[in-house]
């Protein structure tokens, strides 16, 4: 046999060898349609989790970046517990330009990286579309994978809207926080507290006090009527939304339940001020009813 023959039986049997292994793999996934479903699954999953990697890196050079723009944003700030007030107000300091400026910055990176999770998002829907196919392990890692790509698109997004809220910025951290809210379930949304009072004292500060009232009635509802007027704070926050309103006997109403849930020896010191609030409500009554 020639030389030349021989290199080439040679290669021909090596790629016949080569191929064997996807022709198995096929045959392999035609007997059992399973495998090959998982094996379609697991190649997403796996893509996802290596993006999520990637990102997760990105994602700490850009918090130590923020911190330090923070840091910087806080420098020559007289008092910074009061700098969201002073904002609100109007003021125009030096100053306060400056650490919002800075703030709103970071906002906007962090605005940035979580437009790199919304391709991350509709993966995992899809997955989801799919899970029904999966095998129980493979079902877990979805199920996984989706919690952590979700959790870091809120996260983020929450992180956002807090920056918004520190420069006074009501309507922009309003914005987000009601696609975060928009995002839970409805028949879950009572169950989140945070969300929901967040809610409630956005909706106030970007006009809305019907709809802060009615959102703090939902949480304040959603307990028994034997320990809602034990929360005196959430209770406090359901009566200054009647106020608001402009429905004074109803404040009053919460104000006294509340007064009444507090044990008789503490009501002296504990319950001064909602009598304070009672006795300027009963002026409004009054004036109201004349």
């Amino acid at each position: 046999m020639r030389y030349a023959e021989l290199l080439l039986r040679l290669a021909l049997g090596l790629a016949a060898a080569a191929a064997m292994p996807s022709q198995l793999t096929a045959a392999e996934a035609a007997a059992d349609p399973q495998a090959g479903s998982d094996a379609h699954i697991e190649k997403q999953v796996e893509a996802i989790e290596s993006r999520m990697a990637t990102l997760q890196e990105e994602e700490l050079n850009l918090s130590v970046r923020i911190m330090q723009a923070q840091q910087k944003a806080n420098e020559g700030l007289k008092e910074p517990a009061k700098v969201t007030e002073r904002l609100a107000k109007g003021e125009g300091a030096k100053e306060l330009r400056q650490y919002k400026a800075i703030m709103l910055s970071c906002a906007g990176q962090l605005q940035a990286f979580d437009g790199k999770l919304l391709p991350l998002l509709k993966s995992v829907k899809a997955l989801q579309q799919d899970r029904a196919k999966a095998s129980e392990a493979l079902k877990a890692r979805i199920d996984t994978v989706t919690a952590r790509v979700e959790a870091k698109h809120r996260t983020t997004l929450e992180k956002v809207a807090n920056l918004y809220e520190r420069c006074a910025e009501w309507r922009a951290a309003f914005g987000i926080y009601s696609k975060l809210y928009g995002e839970i379930p409805e028949a879950e949304r009572v169950k989140n507290t945070f969300m929901t009072e967040k809610m409630a004292e956005l909706c106030d500060k970007v006009g809305d006090p019907k709809m802060s009232l009615l959102l703090y009635r939902t949480l304040f509802e959603a307990k028994s009527v034997k320990d809602r007027y034990k929360d005196k704070a959430l209770g406090e926050k359901v009566a200054k939304a009647y106020e608001r309103c402009g429905d004074f006997m109803s404040a009053y109403k919460v104000y006294k339940a509340l007064l009444d849930a507090i044990p008789r020896d503490k009501q002296e010191k504990d319950g001064k001020g909602l009598r304070d609030r009672m006795q300027e409500l009963e002026k409004k009554i009054g004036r109201v009813s004349r």
